[in-house]
């Protein structure tokens, strides 16, 4: 059984070796390993290492570790993400709607909540849409603005 940190290094040698793209790929390709993992512990350990998920050359998805510099600058990792694969951003009242390719909405929402934005209360991701929740309609309107101008 590995502990956490050794299934944490495990993980950043398969995806920089290999063209995994989804978390279940992830999780099979670690059971190969002899590594018995959960979907629920690789997106925590995703998460935490600082992996996204972004389009290769060839089109698909795969998993990348993030660069130290995204790490530390999260406006630079949600203008990035939003340049890459939002397709349109709304304010409607106190939400603002990002839509986003398929599959890439959870990663869209992390970088939003990290931006610590005032006047974003939280967000709620599906598989292609990001709900923002706002404090109010005219926050709703400076949010949906400011995600444009970072790459909406």
């Amino acid at each position: 059984m590995l502990n956490k940190r050794q299934r944490q290094h495990l993980i950043r040698d398969v995806v920089t070796a290999s063209r995994v793209g989804t978390q279940a790929g992830l999780v099979r390709a670690l059971h190969a390993l002899g590594c018995d993992v959960t979907q629920a512990t690789i997106s925590r350990d995703l998460r935490e290492l600082g992996v996204e998920r972004k389009r290769d050359e060839k089109g698909g998805f795969r998993y990348v570790l993030g660069t130290a510099e995204d790490r530390r600058d999260p406006e630079l990792a949600c203008s990035r993400m939003l340049e890459e694969f939002s397709t349109a951003v709304l304010a409607a009242r106190n939400i603002v709607l990002v839509k986003s390719e398929p599959g890439t909405a959870p990663g869209m929402g992390r970088v939003i909540d990290e931006l610590g934005h005032p006047d974003v209360l939280g967000c709620v991701a599906g598989d292609d849409t990001v709900l923002v929740v706002t404090t109010d309609d005219a926050a709703a309107l400076a949010v949906a603005d400011y995600f444009i101008e970072l790459g909406g």
